[in-house]
């Protein structure tokens, strides 16, 4: 076991399978201290799970059944994430790590327009395409279109967030207007080490990507050689309610993800490393461990 930072994590737990070893903890790149106290509430894209109307099947299993999922939103992907955000749903990552999914609002908004028009549906790639890397059309670039690929954040030390192990997946939303181009230093067209083309996206969500970190985003490259950030960091860079919705202590990393599914017909929700998680129909033993570690 690795004990870190107030809390512990297996080692089985992380993604032993992702070429990149996801989801690795850079503790030199931030400034981490011990888990403070901090309100139950601390997010306007709700970490904690609405309470069901005495209407409404409140097992929520048709949120991780695929069967039901399918019977139920008939193709509407847009409003499948939209549940999943508002139920405070979980995903489990690399076998035991419970993340809370977390939409921003300009992402939420952007979507629940889409699940009422029903045009621009976000993508769920197919079985053929478990990794990023196999989708038609990728390259190594800051990219996203809020369709096939997504940008978002994995956010830690939350003691309030569901699944006990203070874990937060965030989606934001992304530039539609920005295209893919050579990188090319000397005209301004900045890309992270080894993109293979720049993204000239600009940053259009208050609580999404920085221009820094869209500029330098590396996300097919081992997290221990990333630049994790920390509340202040996120604030400087134009993130200034980071502190309020995530509590003082949090930190994370930027990551492009991509739903696809599995031959079970289970949704995934993965970065580009390669680390994934499938919403999970309640806590893992790591995420009642997590828990008793945070006092939930």
């Amino acid at each position: 076991m690795i004990a870190h930072a107030g809390f512990i994590v297996v080692a089985s737990a992380v993604c032993a399978f992702s070429p990149a070893a996801a989801f690795q903890i850079n503790s030199s790149a931030i400034g981490i201290g011990r888990v403070a106290e901090l309100p139950r509430t601390i997010m306007s894209s709700s970490t904690t799970a609405t309470p069901a109307s005495t209407n409404e099947d409140t097992s929520k299993s048709y949120l991780y059944v695929p069967s039901e999922r399918d019977e139920r939103y008939q193709g509407n992907i847009a409003q499948y994430l939209l549940d999943l955000n508002d139920t405070g749903a979980t995903f489990d990552f690399c076998g035991g790590m419970m993340f809370q999914l977390v939409l921003s609002e300009k992402l939420k908004s952007h979507l629940e327009t889409v699940a009422s028009e029903l045009s621009d549906q976000p993508v769920i790639h197919p079985a053929s395409q478990p990794l990023m890397s196999r989708v038609p059309n990728y390259q190594k670039s800051a990219y996203a279109d809020n369709i096939s690929i997504f940008h978002g954040r994995e956010l830690r030390k939350i003691p309030t967030a569901n699944g006990g192990m203070g874990f937060v997946l965030q989606l934001s939303y992304a530039d539609p207007s920005g295209v893919t181009a050579a990188v090319d230093e000397s005209s301004g067209s900045l890309a992270g080490k080894g993109a293979d083309t720049s993204w000239s996206g600009k940053a259009v969500d208050p609580q999404g990507w920085s221009l820094e970190e869209i500029s330098t985003y590396d996300g097919w490259r081992n997290d221990s050689f990333r630049q994790w950030r920390n509340g202040p960091a996120y604030e400087a860079e134009g993130f200034n309610s980071f502190s309020e919705q995530f509590g003082k202590d949090a930190f994370g990393l930027n990551h492009r993800f991509f739903l696809h599914l599995d031959g079970q017909s289970k949704m995934w929700l993965s970065a580009e490393d390669g680390c994934e998680g499938t919403p999970s129909e309640g806590r893992s033993l790591m995420g009642k461990l997590g828990g008793i570690l945070f006092g939930k």
